[in-house]
């Protein structure tokens, strides 16, 4: 089975056979959908799976996967960081870096969703898990699963669902979540994970435009270059922004050189500094730099049209924030950030509301962009080795 066609293809193997044994066709039923938040308890088969690559095709794949009713797929590091995939139910967005959105409103059978999880005597069972025979149980992640002997499945030349080889699968008792598969075991699994209201949106992000494709359901596709025009990687934007202590924060300072940008509102930003600072001999190499996002308050007077409201309220930003260790420059209700690096207008607070999640944007002396990460979801020591090798 190809889930997304050109979509799942240019994650890692990993995530192939994610979609090859789990089986697809599962539909969200909007009537018994439950939505994480503070006050209501996560669904016992809201789940976030981490894999690690392969050897052929390094970078670790994270998964949250709401039962069968949506998922999100992205690839956290390796050569396709920062590709996702999201699946709402409905339809299809798949995010590519260097070549934009594509969202599918019609996709076909082929770029439904996956199945996750699967029950004993079922017909997703069967599809998954051919004449499956029971080996026993064991505890995995803490949990209680079960064991299953698989026979080789065949490929099914009528539906397109691929071959799989005869191999030992393992069942979450509870919830049928598939926690092995063959050779391919998981090195995170988290059931009821804290989630992020758009972590199954299929929304383009505000000021970000789609990548024409068909909406007949066939599928997203890339669109060719003009002639003569080259496809890069995303690069860092220009930016000039007022400086925390006066002066400017300027892109052309950083040019040539290996660089970390640190994105968010006062409080997250110095959260995320705590952590990248020491990785970076106190943002020395690679250089670091810091971008605070700061939106007026409703009770403001002030208007941002007028030049010299502006500059009071910028002034008392840089105030209150207090200093910085590092170059931090004040993006005034994140106007610029979205054309600094792609990736980071997703980041820019909501209507009302002064805060914001932070970022860490990893760029090479090339002035791509190697990776665009919340800065508490890799490794310690993976977001090291991502340091030195911008170094």
């Amino acid at each position: 089975m190809a889930v997304g066609r050109n979509g799942l293809k240019r994650l890692s193997a990993i995530v192939a056979v994610v979609a090859l044994v789990a089986g697809c066709g599962a539909q969200r039923d909007p009537a018994t959908e439950t939505r994480t938040n503070p006050s209501t308890p996560a669904p016992p088969d809201l789940v976030r799976i981490v894999y690690p690559g392969t050897e052929s095709d390094p970078g670790n794949v994270e998964i949250f996967a709401d039962g069968n009713r949506r998922y999100r797929i992205t690839a956290v590091s390796g050569p396709n960081a920062g590709y996702y995939q999201v699946w709402d139910g409905r339809v299809m967005l798949i995010y590519t870096p260097g070549e934009g959105y594509q969202r599918d409103d019609h996709p076909g059978d082929d770029m439904r969703g996956v199945a996750f999880f699967v029950k004993p005597e079922t017909d997703e069972f069967e599809k998954t898990c051919p004449k499956g025979r029971r080996l026993g149980a064991k505890t995995l992640y803490g949990r209680n699963a079960v064991r299953y002997a698989c026979d080789a499945r065949p490929m099914n030349e009528q539906t397109g669902e691929e071959a799989a080889p005869a191999r030992e699968i393992s069942l979450d008792e509870q919830t049928g979540l598939i926690l092995v598969d063959g050779p391919y075991v998981p090195i995170e699994v988290t059931f009821g994970p804290a989630i992020k209201a758009d972590t199954f949106s299929t929304d383009i992000p505000s000021g970000a435009e789609p990548t024409e494709g068909p909406s007949d359901g066939g599928g997203p596709t890339e669109v060719p270059p003009d002639e003569g025009e080259t496809t890069t990687p995303a690069g860092l934007g220009a930016f000039r922004l007022p400086a925390v202590g006066g002066g400017f924060v300027s892109d052309t300072s950083y040019r040539g050189k290996p660089l970390v940008l640190v994105v968010g509102s006062p409080s997250s930003l110095r959260v995320a500094l705590a952590r990248v600072l020491p990785m970076t001999g106190g943002g020395v190499k690679p250089v670091v730099v810091g971008v605070l996002i700061a939106v007026p308050p409703s009770d403001w007077k002030g208007s941002l049209l007028n030049p010299a409201d502006e500059k009071k309220y910028v002034d008392s930003v840089a105030r209150t924030a207090g200093p910085f260790t590092v170059p931090v420059g004040i993006d005034v209700k994140g106007a610029a950030v979205g054309s600094i690096v792609a990736g980071l207008p997703e980041l820019i607070p909501p209507e009302g509301s002064t805060e914001t999640e932070s970022a860490v944007a990893l760029v090479g002396s090339d002035g791509l962009v190697a990776h665009v990460l919340p800065p508490e979801d890799p490794s310690e020591a993976e977001l090291r080795t991502w340091l030195a090798a911008l170094s």
